[in-house]
């Protein structure tokens, strides 16, 4: 496939997927097509949370970022839940407790972890990037442990498409296998509750037009688009309302 796509060109893709996926849930929500399409918006911003590792000169700056980011874009979503509840609709406002600002947060403190960890015992770096990941998990990070170990298969990974596709299929076996099981403890049968993350997977195909050039640097941006689109369309729901 040919290398066609700089980091800020699919940087760029995924803000326009996720604000589809992000338009479907509040303005379209049986229309599954938009989720779908919305579901290869993640992958990306996981696979550039593993390539800023790579390339970050201070890691410690990275997750200070991060973590700033997750807190005060919370706002807006704290917002937005109280809104729905107010106009009584199920499908406005945020379904997380932390904002995806958290979770990519705790994938990138998952392979720092993991980085420092495997060269002395490699059990205990996969320990530690698990505990990151049900961490993420127990405090209701948007998509918690799977999208933590997302972040740490796009780091085991690097640029290696075979590895990246190879992985992502695994870690979705496992996913599915997750559920489904937790699914038959809990109701008597095996349910995959969030088998639409499936089509995550279709991700690894843009990344593998990923040539390796930065193209323009917008970094502030991309922290800002994230709470600007969504206070953006709960003006609207609001308006329109």
């Amino acid at each position: 496939m040919e290398k066609c796509l700089n980091a800020f060109q699919l940087k760029m893709i995924a803000i326009v997927l996720m604000v589809i996926d992000h338009t479907g849930a509040l303005f379209f929500p049986h229309v599954t097509f938009l989720r779908i399409l919305g579901r290869l918006s993640f992958p990306l911003f996981a696979f550039f949370i593993a390539q800023g590792f790579f390339h970050t000169r201070s890691v410690k700056k990275y997750l200070l970022r991060l973590g700033l980011c997750g807190v005060l874009f919370q706002i807006p979503d704290w917002f937005s839940t109280i809104y729905g509840r107010l106009t009584n609709n199920p499908f406005f406002g945020a379904h997380y407790v932390l904002n995806i600002f958290a979770t990519l947060f705790f994938g990138l403190a998952a392979i720092a972890l993991f980085d420092r960890l495997k060269n002395k015992n490699i059990l205990l770096s996969w320990l530690a990037a698990t505990a990151m990941a049900v961490l993420a998990q127990v405090t209701g990070a948007d998509y918690g442990a799977y999208g933590v170990f997302y972040i740490l298969m796009f780091y085991l990974a690097g640029t290696d498409i075979k590895k990246i596709f190879i992985g992502t299929i695994v870690l979705h076996a496992a996913y599915g296998c997750f559920e489904m099981g937790l699914s038959l403890v809990q109701n008597g049968y095996a349910a995959f509750p969030h088998s639409i993350q499936l089509y995550s997977m279709l991700s690894a195909f843009l990344i593998s037009m990923y040539n390796h050039e930065q193209g323009r640097k917008m970094k502030f941006f991309f922290y800002a688009f994230y709470p600007g689109h969504m206070i953006a369309l709960y003006l609207i729901h609001a308006l329109i309302s």
